[in-house]
């Protein structure tokens, strides 16, 4: 339940900031307490203002919205660009390097058609284009006359490729703004709740293909291969920007299903994690020896740096300390005594077996979020003991991801040619 009241509206009448981070904290329940702050003093310009602007918010079938039409259109487009090739193409060779990449350009697209930029628009074509000829041009498993050849490096280059484009995303997304705080977080926002609002569109569209399957079954008509290789791959193609529409759109940004389940999730994967230290040690498990478990931990080490980050992101200036921020600086704490384990075994592979493409990535993947974990976590005991508030943990948080975006592009352009594609 909000905290708000009409005397916190009221003392911060002459102070801007105040009464946005009051917004922003809780923006339902200030819209309601700003009105009766209105009704008792309906001479201040500041509460005709905001009242002004909330109304008309509540109001505005969203202007700038895009027309359902061109999400059509590129969902189409983008669709076809897909199926289309890989009619001539091998499709174990295509599908992995222009599926996930045509399907995050879409979505760049839709921002910007939404807000154009010349200058963006040109470096998203060229973009495009030189990643298009470097995916044609590296190796593929035919190339050295061997079918079982497998080439580690260009594995690992095809799995960041949609993280590197997902970077592309983000500027398409802030623009301008791409060193605001502001923005970085309402971009870490939408990418969780694009991953929500996708999960439940592709849920939905396997409903209706299996009943469509189904009852054209009933009258002896096989339809299943034909509707996967076209209906069904142009839906999942389109399922991130359909998404992306309801989000923008339809539902004005107003979602918070990701920033809720981060919050629901945070104490229950702290309990998970220490679950699994424990049991590790009892029955002497080892990332030393046993490589599954290595790659689990890695893992699990995403996830939870994701739900932690989503954790802080939503949290305002004012922002009380509850139980959950303890909790979640106990969560980091045991997320990186797995990061250390995992680094000392990566070091110990890397030592007893020789460096290649695969443990180079992991060995780096792990540092770079071994240290981010390490500057939340020393950041976030700061703002409990509270020395600092939470708009400096969002922003050490977000200050971070260049040093990701860099690692990206690196392992997706530079690696296989490191390592000469093996």
């Amino acid at each position: 339940m909000s905290k708000l009241n009409v005397n916190q509206i009221l003392a911060n009448e002459d102070n801007p900031d105040g009464l946005e981070n009051l917004y922003w904290s809780d923006p339902e329940a200030f819209k309601v307490t700003l009105l009766s702050a209105a009704v008792q003093k309906p001479d201040s310009k500041v509460f005709q203002v905001w009242r002004a602007r909330l109304e008309y918010n509540s109001s505005v079938e969203n202007p700038s919205g895009v027309p359902i039409v061109v999400v059509l259109l590129l969902a189409t487009f983008f669709g076809l660009l897909v199926r289309i090739p890989e009619i001539f193409l091998t499709e174990t060779w295509y599908y992995p390097r222009f599926g996930p990449f045509f399907t995050l350009l879409s979505v760049a697209t839709y921002f910007l058609y939404k807000n154009p930029n010349f200058k963006l628009s040109i470096g998203l074509a060229i973009f495009s284009i030189l990643t298009s000829i470097y995916l044609i041009l590296i190796p593929d498993w035919q190339s050295f006359g061997k079918p079982d050849w497998h080439s580690d490096s260009i594995t690992m280059a095809l799995i960041h490729l949609p993280l590197t484009t997902l970077i592309l995303l983000g500027i398409c997304f802030v623009q301008q703004s791409w060193q605001d705080t502001k923005q970085r977080i309402a971009f870490v926002k939408f990418c969780g709740e694009l991953l929500m609002l996708s999960t439940l569109i592709l849920i939905s569209g396997g409903v209706l293909s299996g009943l469509t399957v189904g009852f054209f079954e009933l009258m002896n008509m096989d339809i299943v291969e034909w509707y996967m290789s076209n209906i069904g791959v142009i839906g999942i193609v389109s399922t991130p920007l359909v998404a992306t529409y309801l989000y923008d759109s339809v539902l004005h940004r107003k979602m918070q299903i990701a920033v809720l389940l981060a919050k629901v999730f945070s104490p229950l994967f702290f309990i998970f994690v220490l679950s699994y230290i424990i049991t590790m040690m009892i029955l002497g498990n080892s990332p030393f020896v046993n490589r599954e478990f290595l790659v689990g931990c890695n893992g699990l080490l995403i996830l939870i740096l994701g739900i932690i980050v989503f954790s802080i992101v939503t949290r305002s200036r004012d922002s009380k300390i509850i139980i959950t921020d303890y909790i979640n600086v106990l969560l980091v704490g045991a997320t990186l005594l797995i990061n250390s384990l995992a680094l000392s075994a990566i070091t110990f592979r890397l030592v007893e077996y020789g460096l290649t493409p695969n443990r180079f990535c992991v060995l780096g993947a792990n540092l770079i979020v071994f240290v981010h974990l390490i500057s939340i976590v020393f950041t976030y005991i700061q703002v409990i003991r509270q020395k600092i508030d939470f708009d400096l943990l969002r922003k050490k948080v977000v200050s971070y991801f260049p040093v990701y975006a860099c690692w990206f592009v690196f392992v997706t352009y530079l690696l296989p040619l490191i390592f000469d594609f093996v």
